[in-house]
């Protein structure tokens, strides 16, 4: 950053204030790559860098538009750009824009965020969230034992298909269906898988086959233990009759009636108002029923002793006060 001049430096507030100008000479043409030192104005931009010593930084770079000399160029002016310190945009310099990236990566939205402000920088979840959508996918390595297991974007209606580098533990790619071609026509694209590790659907079976003629298939651990499971499931439902109830010996029952003797006594709890008052409402019903006859029934429930009908419908009908 030779073409920058920093003016001054000062604290201001709770951030360092950092006030600079880019220095007189040529500027390359973003567009045609033509150089000029004509300037059109000058304005300033604040960037926000990466903190020091706990507080936030903030850059005022005096930064200058410049014509365009190339009559066939589509850009009549243009902003100069720093490298290593400016961008086209941007409101923070790279070197803090790759901090809130690896941040993203870490911890995502809401926590990377907690993080950031713990470390002097003021973010937003949903910032994180688009700087990590706007990274590249990486690039996939050789990949020797792969993960392949599907799973719902909408239950019952919609399923894709997640791989897996189980050596290094990362996921590496997402296919749209979980039919056996598309997963067929992504190991012909890439070649080197030796193991392929899948669950029991015949389709994922057929692709690996299909793609990966070499590479051996084995069963994932879960499916094994799903599949074991099952079958031990039914096999004890299938020879339930066969199964005694073990009798207890008399030592059993002997350790089992001295166990319930050692217990302490369990003290019933208070009754609370609500609970007294339902009983006491429950009683009045079936007296009023009790004297009036079984024909009283509806004059209850209509609205005897001054209730309305759904306030004492549950009491007639409850055989007891606790339902």
């Amino acid at each position: 950053m030779d073409n920058v001049h920093v003016q001054t430096v000062s604290r201001a507030g709770s951030e360092i204030l950092i006030q600079a100008r880019t220095r007189d000479g040529e500027a390359e043409c973003p567009s045609c790559a033509t150089r000029t030192q004509r300037v059109h104005s000058r304005y300033r931009r604040r960037l926000s860098d990466v903190t020091c010593g706990g507080l936030p930084v903030v850059i005022e770079l005096e930064s200058r538009r410049l014509f365009c000399p190339n009559v066939g160029c589509a850009a009549e002016t243009f902003a100069e750009q720093v490298p290593g310190l400016t961008q086209r945009h941007a409101r923070r310099t790279p070197a803090l824009k790759l901090a809130l990236e690896h941040i993203a990566l870490a911890l995502a939205g809401r926590a990377g965020a907690r993080l950031a402000a713990k470390l002097g920088i003021t973010v937003s979840r949903s910032l994180l969230i688009r700087l990590l959508r706007a990274l590249p996918d990486p690039e996939i390595d050789q990949v020797r034992v792969l993960g392949v297991d599907d799973f719902a974007k909408r239950r019952g209606h919609s399923y894709a298909t997640s791989l897996v580098d189980l050596e290094a533990g990362n996921p590496i790619d997402v296919l749209d269906d979980r039919q056996g071609d598309t997963l067929a026509a992504w190991l012909r694209q890439h070649p080197g898988v030796e193991v392929i590790c899948r669950d029991r659907a015949g389709s994922y079976a057929e692709g690996a086959a299909a793609g990966a003629p070499e590479a051996i298939q084995v069963a994932d651990r879960f499916h094994l233990w799903k599949n074991l499971c099952d079958v031990i499931v039914a096999t004890v439902r299938a020879h339930r009759s066969d199964l005694r109830e073990s009798t207890p010996s008399a030592d059993a029952r002997e350790h089992d009636e001295l166990d319930v003797e050692s217990r302490p006594a369990v003290t019933a709890l208070p009754e609370s108002h609500t609970a007294v008052r339902t009983r006491e409402r429950h009683a009045a019903v079936h007296d009023l029923l009790a004297c009036c006859g079984q024909h009283a029934g509806p004059a209850v429930a209509s609205g005897g002793r001054g209730s309305t009908g759904p306030r004492v419908f549950p009491f007639l009908v409850a055989g007891t006060a606790c339902g």
